[in-house]
């Protein structure tokens, strides 16, 4: 009798703290589960709107200029001079280096994406769902969506207006990331509070406190990365605790860096003029030198040297050399955004691309630039320095390059040792 009862005993005080503890643990799991989802969307998020703002300005220094619709077709999209309708190179790139997907819409219509459909076509020329168009293309409003449906698939997306110049709306950027694999994402987290569930109800708040401070940690360095990287600083170290993690975090994270590295080759911006750098400028020349001895195309450049720049610093220091450097590229980017672009090329070289104009259209163009160079005005400590500049001129008639920044460099040397101050072509 004694045995049966005790038996019983046990059974009930195992039943009696089973029940609980299975009530508790699967409360716990339900509070984990729903804390780990809430979690892993509002990082999401944090990601497709660091995402989507990187794009944004790799779209802006990439091309630059306003988004506009051109050409004989509905869906010939440019933005400023360069046809991007069917140049996908930037956004596979990126979906390359973050397994998000890219779309660009003007207006409310598909013209870029990376999303496919089962036959591996691109699924351009749809139509934004009602409610982003309302509350984003519309409103101009920013919105993250747990549950866009494309093709028949979910999707989590950040959607954000596009503007040009005149903060006018022409359409907007979607950044997406497949829904089954946030779920996934969900469920493997999951799997470690389930089999501490199991095993104890006190292990499973231990582990749960762990895990979700884990959790809080990772989010926050990973969040403090992307911000210093979208702020411009792309020499920024993501912790090594998030890059040693093999779960989605640090995935994340990885890909994070990935887009680091993207952008830091990407970003061709000289720092201290804001013009174009070199490398840059090498991009931009192969796109335009296809259409040197095309009829009816013109393309001129020229290399520009600011005379006794040296003088300068050594008379008055490097700090007022850099302030003249400043406020002749001021000079130089206001004077050629209507006709081409310029490039600082090393120093106090300068590089001008004269783009549909020709040598001698270019040259009338330098006169006026010129005359703005000598007309400057530029205040150091007490003084008003005065600058000049010599320019080399070179007629793009040939698709070699280097040919013709060797004329365009002789003609400069010419200049120079001519007296300087002024144009050679």
């Amino acid at each position: 009798m004694n045995t049966k009862r005790n038996g019983k005993i046990s059974m009930v005080l195992q039943s009696i703290s089973i029940i609980p503890l299975l009530f508790f643990g699967f409360l716990i799991m339900a509070i984990a589960y729903h804390q780990c989802t809430k979690t892993i969307h509002a990082e999401i998020e944090i990601s497709l709107h660091n995402t989507i703002h990187n794009v944004q300005q790799l779209f802006d220094v990439a091309y630059p200029g306003d988004y506009k619709l051109m050409g004989e077709t509905a869906f010939q999209l440019y933005k400023g001079d360069f046809d991007i309708t069917d140049n996908y190179e930037l956004i596979d790139k990126v979906k390359q280096d973050t397994e998000l997907d890219i779309t660009l819409f003007f207006d409310n219509t598909r013209i870029l994406t990376t999303i496919c459909d089962t036959e591996g076509r691109r699924i351009i020329g749809s139509a934004a769902p009602d409610i982003v168009t309302a509350q984003v293309l519309r409103k101009g409003e920013t919105h993250f969506y747990t549950n866009t449906m494309i093709n028949g698939q979910k999707y989590f997306s950040y959607y954000a207006p596009l503007y040009n110049q005149n903060n006018s709306i022409v359409g907007m950027f979607a950044v997406l990331k497949p829904g089954d694999s946030v779920a996934a994402a969900i469920n493997k987290s999951m799997y470690p509070f389930l089999i501490a569930d199991l095993l104890v109800m006190l292990l499973i708040a231990v582990c749960n406190y762990l895990y979700t401070r884990n959790f809080a940690s990772a989010i926050t360095k990973i969040n403090r990365f992307l911000a210093d990287v979208s702020g411009g600083n792309l020499n920024s170290e993501l912790d090594n605790s998030v890059l040693r993690r093999n779960d989605e975090f640090g995935d994340i994270g990885r890909s994070a860096i990935n887009m680091q590295h993207s952008l830091r080759r990407m970003i061709e911006q000289d720092t201290l003029t804001e013009l174009f750098n070199r490398r840059s400028a090498h991009r931009k020349l192969q796109n335009i030198l296809p259409k040197a001895n095309m009829p009816g195309e013109a393309f001129s450049l020229c290399i520009a040297d600011i005379d006794f720049f040296k003088k300068v610093n050594d008379t008055y220091g490097h700090d007022c050399g850099d302030i003249v450097l400043k406020k002749v590229a001021d000079t130089l980017r206001e004077h050629m955004y209507s006709c081409g672009f310029a490039v600082r090329w090393g120093g106090e070289e300068f590089l001008l691309v004269f783009d549909h104009m020709s040598a001698c259209e270019a040259y009338d163009s330098l006169e006026a630039l010129l005359n703005k160079i000598r007309a400057l005005e530029i205040p150091y400590n007490d003084e008003i320095l005065h600058v000049t500049m010599t320019f080399g001129l070179a007629d793009g008639q040939t698709t070699d390059l280097q040919e013709l920044l060797k004329i365009a460099d002789d003609n400069l040397y010419q200049g120079k040792t001519a007296g300087r101050n002024q144009i050679v072509y």
